[in-house]
């Protein structure tokens, strides 16, 4: 199973039934079906399965007796009997005899058993990390009364499952806008969460479109000023003669233009949160004033004759490395030692990239809404080649190419080709909208990966991406290998 892409098996000898499943479940799942019993069980041969759903009534093996042999064959995936007749005397003992994981009577709605998907599949993932945790005990020869210990532990989480699932509901909604299964991003939030109910100074480093901004919400939520402000300025959107005003605010008559008194981003945050985001091109001019509020949280307005205080949880972010600027003059170092007291770092995509398959659902879904469309497919193939992708843009460039790829998207099918991907995101010189050059392997894994693209994929020969870049092609092939460049499915119609 690729990326929790979990595949769900459903038997049904309509084929009204087996086609109204698939759209309706093939969004979230790898679903395949079957017309009798004895195609089921081939399939549930070849396949990796994780859960199995069939009708009870069906012509030469009924659904209990088919999970009878699926037991057989494997006792791990998940089985759910569908029964619209009532028998359930004889549905009760299978689940008793721990046959079949849960019946539901026909005709289901669709709520209920996405729901019932979810704590079977939730079942089916604790009894996969018992198995690797029995095997690696086995493995190391560690202490017997140790591992017995751990697998009673597991078995008790699956036994209370409604009370796991009730925690892993509540432990999404503190980071409701952010998506990640990988561990690397994993531990970025746990870092957010341990120290967002204190008030301390956040500094949130990271390439451009890795999210900042959403670490620097979720800590705010999180925190005890989540009923209060939260105050967002971009520095390097500002003006440098304009960033004072509208931190620090001013009087009337402070300068030409002022005809009147205004608070600044500071005093509107009082109690609450400010987010400055790319604090690095923070005027140098104007960081002794903003130093002053992180010491003594108290700043002066323009042109005021009294001193405004305030009370303000500050987090900045960056993309630029603040200890070059500081060593270049560009930042004062108290500041940065202000800033720096809890750093959080938000690893770029292409470091997370077990990551992109829930992005790309997520936002398909969102732009198939945003543009009237209906799209239920997203196929392997396309995921392989968006994995492939060296994404020196991240997260806002993947969100680019998907809004592009919908609109492109014919039917219910959601694709890319390789032209959408080279058009926006495979340039040789790889500069964000700050202005940022990416390093030397960037631009040179970035240049092969178009050579490649233009010879579809053929290294060698006349027509190959050797003659192309005018090179050996045995260096082009070590030069692969070291950037580890691999070749991407092509994309299905």
């Amino acid at each position: 199973m690729e990326q929790n892409f979990y595949t769900i098996l459903y038997v049904d000898d309509e084929e009204i039934n087996l086609k109204f499943f698939s759209a309706t479940f093939s969004w979230e799942y790898n679903v395949l079906t079957a017309s009798s019993a004895q195609a089921g069980l081939a399939i549930f041969q070849e396949q990796e399965i994780d859960l199995v759903v069939a009708d009870q009534r069906m012509p030469g093996m009924s659904g209990v007796d088919f999970f009878e042999q699926i037991y057989r064959l494997n006792p791990e995936p998940a089985r759910i009997l569908l029964t619209g007749y009532g028998d359930l005397e004889t549905i009760i003992q299978a689940v008793n005899k721990g046959r079949i994981f849960h019946f539901f009577q026909k005709p289901w709605v669709e709520e209920e058993l996405q729901a019932l998907f979810k704590r079977a599949l939730q079942i089916r993932t604790l009894q996969r990390e018992n198995s690797q945790l029995i095997l690696h005990l086995q493995k190391t020869n560690e202490d017997l009364s140790r591992a017995l210990g751990e697998v009673e532990s597991l078995t008790t989480l699956l036994e209370e499952e409604n009370q796991l699932l009730r925690e892993e509901v509540n432990e999404s909604f503190k980071f409701d806008e952010i998506i990640s299964s990988s561990p690397v991003f994993q531990e970025v939030l746990h870092r957010t969460e341990r120290v967002a109910s204190t008030d301390a100074t956040v500094l949130i480093t990271g390439e451009t479109g890795t999210g900042k901004e959403l670490l620097a919400r979720a800590v705010h939520r999180l925190s005890n000023r989540r009923q209060k402000p939260f105050i967002k300025i971009n520095c390097a959107a500002l003006p440098a003669q304009l960033i004072e005003s509208e931190l620090f605010g001013h009087e009337k008559g402070a300068f030409t233009g002022a005809n009147a008194a205004r608070p600044g981003r500071f005093e509107l945050a009082h109690q609450g949160t400010i987010f400055l985001d790319e604090i690095g091109d923070f005027p140098l001019e104007l960081q002794a004033k903003l130093l002053r509020v992180l010491q003594e949280g108290e700043f002066d307005r323009l042109g005021a004759t009294r001193t405004t205080k305030v009370d303000v949880r500050i987090i900045a972010a960056t993309h630029i490395d603040l200890n070059a600027a500081v060593k270049q003059g560009h930042f004062r170092s108290d500041l940065f030692y202000r800033l720096n007291v809890f750093p959080i770092h938000t690893p770029p995509l292409r470091g997370r990239k077990e990551d992109i398959p829930l992005l790309v659902r997520h936002f398909v879904k969102k732009y198939a809404i945003k543009n009237g469309k209906v799209i239920r497919r997203i196929s392997k193939k396309t995921f392989q080649l968006l994995q492939a992708h060296h994404w020196p843009g991240n997260i806002r460039e993947l969100e680019n190419i998907i809004e592009r790829g919908v609109i492109m998207s014919k039917g219910d099918k959601f694709k890319v080709d390789n032209w959408l991907l080279e058009d926006l995101g495979s340039q040789l010189a790889i500069e964000d909208q700050n202005g940022t050059i990416g390093s030397l392997e960037e631009n040179e894994r970035s240049h092969i990966v178009r050579a490649l693209q233009k010879t579809n994929w053929r290294v060698t020969g006349d027509q190959g991406a050797a003659r192309l870049l005018q090179i050996n092609e045995r260096t082009l092939q070590s030069r692969i290998r070291k950037l580890q460049i691999h070749r991407p499915n092509s994309i299905d119609d």
